[in-house]
C-alpha cells in the first residue's frame, strides 16, 4: 500500500512537472470579448534585443509676446490673466461637477507690481552655459532612474547642449518623454488675475494620497517650507467664498500650474495653517484601471516635484528607432538550436539510465519552465549578456542531475543528493558571489546577469529539494 501511494505521489509530481512545462512553453490563455490572450506576461527583453528608441533634445527657443506683471526688482512676477471667457481659459466646476462663471480677470493694476508687454523666452540666454547643461542632464538621469527596472543610455554636447537618450522602444517611451521635456516649476497663481502668489521654492516635499468614498480619488500633496506655509495660510484665507450682504456670493480662485499644465483650479473652504495642501487630481471613479491611470500619473508627478526642477528648457528635435542586434531570423534560430540541445540531452539521459533518465530529464526541463515564469513575474530584463547566465544556471543543473543519477545506484538517495548538492556548491562559490553582487549593481546589463543567476540557482537547490528527496 505504501509503495503504491509513493508510486502515485510520483506519477502526480511528474503531471504537474509536465503541465508547468506545457504552460511555460506553449502559454495559458483566456477568451476575452471573442480573443484568446496569454494570461501569462512576456518576457521583459533589454535594449540590445527589444530594439532601441533614440530620443534628440534640443534647447527650446521659441518665444513669446506676453503681458507680464514686473516687480519692483524687474523680475516677472507672472502672466496677466486673459479673459475668463477666451477659449484658452480653463473651465471652472463646482465640487458638484456643476460648471460655472469665473469672475472678471482684475484689470487694475496691482500694489508693488507694473504690467509691461515683454518677449518671453523658453530659455535665457543668461542661463544657457555647461553648469546648467550638466545640470539638466543629472535630473534627466535621476527622472530615468525612478521609473521602475529601467534601462537608459544618456549623452550629452558639451558645446550645444543637445541631449541624445536611449530607451527600450517600448509603451513606457511616452512616459519617459514627458519625464525629460518636463521642466518641473510648479506656482499657485491668482486665476483672475495671474500674479504669482507661491513658486516651487518654497515645495519641501511632495507626496501622493489616495481615499475611497465615492469613488477611487487621488490626490497630490505638497507640503511647503516656512515662509511658503505662511504664504499659503495668507492665500487659504484670501482665495474663499464670500457672501455680501445682499446675498451675492463671490469667488476667488487660484490655480496650482506645473509649468503649462494646470493641476487645479479652486477656491477654499477654510484657513490652512499646517503649510500642506492637497489637490484632487481628476474626478473620482468606481472604475479601478481608471483610477490606476491617474494614480501612475500623479506618481510621476510627484517624482519630478521632488527633484530639482530643470534650469533649462528641452524640445524633442527627432526621434529614430535603431534595430536590435538579433534580427527574428537569428533569434529563431537561435530557439531552434535551444530546443535540439535540450532534446539531445533528454535522449541522452534516457539512453543512459532508462527510466531514471527519462523522470530526470522531465525535472530538468521543469526547472527550466519555472525559471522562465519566475523571469516573468518578477520583471527581470533580459540581456545577451544575461541570456549567457541564463545558460549557465541550465548547465549547472543538468550536471547535478547527471551526476546525482551516476552515483544512485548506492540506493542512499538522501546522502547522495545532500554530497552532490555541497559539491556543486563548493565548486561554484564564486558564481554565489558574483550573484549576489551583480543583483545590486545599478546598471541593468549586470544586474540582470546578478537576477538571473539567483533565481537560477535558488530554483535549482530548493526545486531539487522537493522533487528528488
Amino acid at each position: 500500500m505504501e509503495k503504491n501511494l509513493k508510486r502515485i505521489r510520483k506519477i502526480a509530481i511528474l503531471l504537474i512537472i509536465v503541465a508547468v512545462v506545457l504552460i511555460a512553453f506553449l502559454g495559458l490563455y483566456e477568451k476575452k470579448n471573442g480573443i484568446w490572450k496569454s494570461i501569462l506576461p512576456e518576457f521583459n527583453f533589454g535594449m540590445e534585443l527589444k530594439g532601441i528608441k533614440e530620443l534628440h533634445y534640443v534647447l527650446d527657443d521659441s518665444e513669446e509676446e506676453k503681458e507680464v506683471y514686473i516687480d519692483s526688482e524687474g523680475n516677472v512676477a507672472g502672466e496677466v490673466a486673459k479673459d475668463p471667457n477666451a477659449d484658452t481659459q480653463v473651465s471652472l466646476e463646482t465640487e458638484d461637477g456643476e460648471k460655472e462663471e469665473a469672475n472678471e480677470p482684475d484689470k487694475t493694476d496691482i500694489e508693488g507690481y507694473t504690467k509691461e508687454t515683454r518677449t518671453i523666452k523658453a530659455n535665457e540666454e543668461a542661463n544657457i552655459n555647461i553648469d546648467n547643461f550638466e545640470k539638466s542632464k543629472k535630473i534627466i538621469q535621476k527622472r530615468l532612474e525612478t521609473l521602475d527596472v529601467y534601462e537608459y543610455n544618456i549623452r550629452l554636447d558639451a558645446v550645444t547642449g543637445e541631449i541624445v537618450i536611449e530607451l527600450p522602444d517600448d509603451d513606457n517611451v511616452e512616459i519617459a518623454q514627458s519625464m525629460v521635456s518636463t521642466v518641473g516649476n510648479v506656482e499657485v497663481i491668482d486665476y483672475q488675475t495671474g500674479l504669482i502668489l507661491i513658486d516651487n521654492s518654497h515645495i519641501k516635499k511632495a507626496v501622493q494620497l489616495s481615499n475611497y468614498s465615492n469613488g477611487y480619488q487621488s490626490y497630490l500633496q505638497l507640503t511647503f517650507d516656512k515662509e511658503g506655509a505662511e504664504k499659503l495660510k495668507e492665500i487659504s484665507n484670501k482665495y474663499q467664498a464670500v457672501t455680501a450682504e445682499d446675498g451675492t456670493e463671490t469667488k476667488n480662485y487660484v490655480s496650482i500650474k506645473m509649468d503649462d499644465q494646470t493641476l487645479s483650479t479652486t477656491y477654499f473652504a477654510e484657513e490652512l495653517a499646517n503649510g500642506t495642501i492637497q489637490i484632487p487630481m481628476g474626478n473620482a471613479t468606481e472604475d479601478h484601471n481608471q483610477y490606476m491611470q491617474i494614480s501612475q500619473s500623479v506618481e510621476r508627478i510627484v517624482k519630478i516635484i521632488n527633484e530639482d526642477s530643470m534650469p533649462l528648457s528641452y524640445t524633442l528635435s527627432s526621434d529614430n528607432h535603431i534595430n536590435s542586434v538579433v534580427t527574428p531570423e537569428l533569434a529563431q534560430n537561435a530557439k531552434i538550436v535551444f530546443l535540439v540541445v535540450i532534446v539531445l540531452v533528454s535522449i541522452y539521459l534516457i539512453i543512459k539510465f532508462k527510466l531514471e533518465g527519462l523522470k530526470c530529464a522531465i525535472l530538468c526541463l521543469g526547472h527550466i519552465a519555472i525559471l522562465n515564469i519566475i523571469l516573468k513575474y518578477t520583471n527581470v530584463i533580459i540581456t545577451i549578456n544575461a541570456i549567457i547566465a541564463y545558460l549557465a544556471v541550465i548547465v549547472i543543473n543538468y550536471a547535478f542531475n547527471i551526476s546525482y543519477l551516476k552515483e544512485l545506484k548506492n540506493n542512499n538517495k538522501k546522502y547522495i543528493f545532500i554530497k552532490n548538492m555541497k559539491e556543486l556548491y563548493l565548486m561554484i562559490i564564486p558564481v554565489c558571489i558574483i550573484a549576489v553582487i551583480f543583483v545590486f549593481v545599478p546598471g541593468v546589463v549586470i544586474s540582470s546577469i546578478g537576477m538571473i543567476l539567483f533565481w537560477g540557482l535558488f530554483i535549482q537547490a530548493i526545486y531539487n529539494w522537493l522533487i528528488l528527496l
